[in-house]
């Protein structure tokens, strides 16, 4: 019961105490180390919630290889990896956009090749990847000149979410509610990354930083949980 506390405290304060903080003080030119340790706490809750319930279950097996409870939940230190990436790379992209870009970029890889490990790959997947990246192309192609030199990168980052997203949706049909958590949390990362573009690359706010922003932590929150729920309940 400790550790549920520990995970409803833990959302709480990322939720109601760090993000409002860190929006009040995101357009401001001062305060810009402040501003880099809440943005890191904010992830650092999910790394610490998915690596306690990893712990655990080295505990138990004392392998890494072999990550899976008693009723038949399998996971994978992927996500754990993919978490911690993009703890770095929240704090990178505030300093350097582009390098910010590409660890997000290694956190989604992180994060499909986790979501074929523990579900596999539906053959549905590359339908709903096709679909999401015509609208994807067809959404943003107008703002090229925006992107500038970086447009393949935009376009690679593009493809890369919309295959989380692609993946993340069939979980549920792999392996039924064990995959619900994590195809909402896929759901939720990949709609804040595109507020983010929308703002960024219309120069208008679209879309306020508190709903992207909340969208993100609570996906990466998601995916943590997902983990730690069924590990810490013998699910």
């Amino acid at each position: 019961m400790l550790y549920f506390v520990f995970v409803v405290a833990g959302a709480a304060i990322m939720e109601f105490l760090l993000l409002p903080f860190y929006i009040r003080l995101k357009h401001r030119k001062k305060y810009v180390p402040l501003k880099l340790v809440l943005k890191g706490c904010m992830t650092l809750i999910p790394v610490v919630i998915c690596a306690m319930a990893f712990f655990r279950l080295y505990g138990r097996s004392g392998d890494f290889s072999e990550m899976s409870t008693s009723a038949g939940f399998q996971t994978s230190p992927l996500v754990l990896a993919g978490l911690c990436v993009c703890l770095i790379a929240d704090i990178v992209l505030a300093v350097n956009f582009p390098a910010g870009m590409v660890l997000f970029l290694l956190g989604h890889i992180c994060y499909i090749l986790y979501f074929i490990r523990i579900g596999g790959y539906n053959p549905l997947s590359a339908v709903i990847l096709i679909v999401a990246y015509i609208f994807t192309y067809r959404s943003f192609s107008r703002f090229r000149e925006a992107m500038g030199r970086l447009w393949p990168a935009y376009y690679l980052y593009a493809l890369t979410i919309d295959m989380t997203l692609s993946v993340g949706l069939m979980l549920p049909f792999g392996i039924g509610l064990y995959g619900v958590i994590p195809a909402l949390a896929s759901c939720l990362l990949v709609i804040s990354d595109y507020m983010l573009a929308a703002n960024r690359l219309t120069g208008r706010k679209r879309w306020s930083d508190l709903m992207y922003l909340s969208y993100y932590f609570n996906g990466q929150f998601f995916l943590a949980l997902s983990v730690f729920g069924p590990v810490m309940m013998e699910l």
